[in-house]
C-alpha cells in the first residue's frame, strides 16, 4: 500500500518535470485500446519552483506545390508535412500559490480546456506511485457586464458590433414583474411583439456614429441592461472580432502577459535587479487580479428561473 506523502508533496509533483531541456511525458490513450497519441512536452524553464512548457500538438498540414512541365499546365502534387504548433504553460509551484496559466488562441488547441485535461491525465499518471493527485479547475467569476464591456474596449482596444437583447412575451412570463420605466421605443416594441403573438423577442441596436443618437440610444440599452441583468431576460453583446459575451455569464480568469521578456528571461535565466525572475512579478500580479475568483466548481448555480423577479 502506498502512503501518501503530502508532506513532501511540493518536490514529489517538480520530480515529473526534472531540469531544462527534460522531455516529459504526455500521451492521451485512443479509444477501444488503439495505442495513445502522443503530444512533445519540452520543458523550456525550472527555477524557484517555477516550470515553463512547451506542449506541442502532432497536425498534418496539406501542401500543393507546383512543378513546370513541358506543357502549359503545371503539375500540381499534394505532400502532406507533419506540424507541431506549440503552447506554453507556466507551472506556479510555489508554497502557498499552485496555480497554472495555459496560453489561449493557439494554432495548436483551440480551448484550453484541452490542455487542461490532458495536462491532469498524465499528471495524475505520473503522481499516481507517491499517493498523490491533482484537480485542476478554472479561475471563473460572474462578471458585472458594464466592467466587462469597459475592460475590452478600453484595455484591448475593442469596439462593440451590436448589442441584441433577447426577452419573453410578457403575456406567456407572467412572473416577471418589472418597475423600470422603460422608453416609449421600448414599449411600443414589446406591444408589437404582444400583439403578435410571438413567443419572444429579439432587439439588436448597433452603436451609431452621431454622438447625439448614441446619447439618445444609450438610455434605453443601459434601461435594457438592467432589466436584462436581474430578470430571465438575456442580453449579448458582439464586439469587432465577433467575439460574443452573454450578460451574467460565468467568465474565466484570461490576463495579458503585461511583461513582454518575462517568459525569455526566465527561459535564459535572466534575473532582474532584486534577484527574482520577471515571470514571478507577473505571477504574483495574477494572483492577486484573481482573488475574487472562484474555483469553477464553486461558481453559484442560477436560481430558479421561474421565480418571481422585481426589476428596478
Amino acid at each position: 500500500m502506498i502512503e501518501p506523502q503530502m508532506e513532501h508533496a511540493y518536490e514529489n509533483f517538480e520530480r515529473i518535470f526534472g531540469k531544462k531541456g527534460t522531455v516529459v511525458r504526455v500521451q492521451k490513450e485512443k479509444k477501444r485500446g488503439e495505442g495513445a497519441d502522443k503530444f512533445p512536452c519540452h520543458v523550456l524553464a525550472h527555477d524557484h519552483n517555477i516550470i515553463l512548457l512547451r506542449l506541442e500538438n502532432v497536425k498534418n498540414v496539406t501542401v500543393y506545390e507546383s512543378h513546370p512541365t513541358a506543357g502549359p499546365i503545371p503539375h500540381i502534387e499534394k505532400k502532406q508535412y507533419e506540424s507541431n504548433p506549440p503552447c506554453f504553460i507556466i507551472i506556479d509551484n510555489r508554497q502557498g500559490k499552485a496555480q497554472m496559466a495555459i496560453e489561449i488562441d493557439t494554432a495548436a488547441w483551440s480551448k484550453t480546456n484541452l490542455v487542461r485535461d490532458l495536462l491532469q491525465e498524465n499528471l495524475n499518471r505520473e503522481l499516481e506511485p507517491f499517493g498523490l493527485a491533482v484537480k485542476i479547475w478554472s479561475k471563473m467569476q460572474k462578471s458585472d457586464y458594464w466592467n466587462y464591456v469597459t475592460y475590452r474596449q478600453r484595455k484591448e482596444g475593442r469596439g462593440i458590433k451590436k448589442m441584441t437583447f433577447h426577452f419573453p412575451n410578457a403575456k406567456i412570463r407572467p412572473s416577471i414583474e418589472t418597475t423600470i420605466g422603460l422608453s416609449n421605443h421600448l414599449k411600443t416594441l414589446m406591444e408589437l411583439i404582444n400583439s403578435l403573438g410571438a413567443g419572444q423577442g429579439e432587439l439588436s441596436i448597433q452603436p451609431p456614429t452621431n454622438d447625439y443618437l448614441l446619447k439618445k440610444k444609450l438610455a434605453d440599452i443601459k434601461k435594457m441592461v438592467a432589466l436584462c441583468a436581474s430578470s430571465e431576460y438575456s442580453l449579448s453583446v458582439t464586439f469587432d472580432d465577433d467575439i460574443t459575451y452573454r450578460c451574467n455569464e460565468n467568465l474565466r480568469a484570461e490576463l495579458p502577459m503585461n511583461i513582454p521578456s518575462a517568459l525569455n528571461d526566465f527561459e535564459n535565466g535572466q534575473m532582474n535587479t532584486f534577484f527574482e525572475y520577471d515571470i514571478e512579478r507577473w505571477l504574483d500580479w495574477v494572483v492577486e487580479q484573481t482573488e475574487k475568483y472562484k474555483d469553477a466548481e464553486q461558481i453559484i448555480a442560477k436560481s430558479n428561473r421561474r421565480s418571481k423577479r422585481k426589476v428596478s
